[in-house]
């Protein structure tokens, strides 16, 4: 008799334990992260002068004779080279990013009924940074006269950024902390000490002074405005609130 209350004395103690150890809430240091906090977001913009061009520079034949095609591109793509190295552009500032053909096939809207005529469209082109600024009408220029009959892409950059984003990284954690209090104020409590920060930012980015991504003539002494850019920041900070 004594051991059966002592085995049930037993399973009734294990139940209550286990029946605790369901419904107890576990403790974690994360459980109050966002307890007492406001979170706002911070932008900041630092603008500097362009110190790098990028731009490409193509050559492109069109000839019924392939090899005829491809000659002519490469001796022509050659020229514009050596007319970037006479400006004393480096050679690892100048790659090769493309060389294509396109067969085409031509017909005579006067008749529809003769034969196509096949041609083929050959293309070279070379990306080329240029780092004196100064120096981008003489490369067009250079490029142009050389043989180059296409330019895309051209860009403006900034070599070292960091000095810009400082600049702005301070502005957005400034913005940051200026809309957490104001909306301290308007909930009467006072903001505290930062409790998480992260950043993201876009360096470098250049306004759309001669267009993207489609072939361009030039005349050779087309001027070339690089203008300012800019380096920006985006805060989210979470702070802690008082009161």
């Amino acid at each position: 008799m004594k051991r059966y209350i002592l085995v049930l004395l037993l399973l009734l103690v294990s139940a209550s334990a286990l029946h605790a150890q369901e419904t107890t809430p576990v403790s974690s240091p994360d459980n109050n992260v966002y307890a007492n906090t406001i979170t706002v977001s911070g932008y900041g913009t630092a603008y500097g002068e362009s110190d790098l061009v990028y731009l490409e520079l193509g050559v492109e034949m069109v000839d019924a004779d392939l090899a005829a095609a491809f000659t002519s591109t490469s001796e022509s793509m050659n020229a514009v080279i050596q007319a970037l190295r006479d400006l004393a552009i480096a050679d690892e500032d100048i790659q090769t990013t493309g060389v294509n053909v396109f067969p085409e096939d031509r017909f005579n809207p006067q008749d529809p009924s003769a034969e196509s005529e096949r041609v083929f469209r050959v293309r070279n082109t070379v990306r080329v940074t240029v780092r004196d600024v100064t120096q981008i009408e003489a490369v067009i220029s250079a490029g142009l006269s050389a043989g180059a009959n296409t330019i895309y892409n051209l860009n403006f950059g900034i070599e070292d950024t960091q000095t810009l984003e400082g600049e702005a990284r301070i502005d957005a954690v400034e913005d940051a902390r200026a809309r957490a209090q104001s909306l301290a104020d308007a909930l009467g409590v006072t903001v505290g000490r930062p409790v998480i920060v992260s950043e993201t930012f876009n360096s470098g980015i250049p306004s759309p002074i001669l267009g993207r991504g489609g072939a361009m003539n030039f005349d050779v002494s087309t001027p070339v405005s690089p203008g300012q850019l800019s380096v920006s920041v985006l805060v989210q900070i979470t702070f802690a609130i008082e009161g």
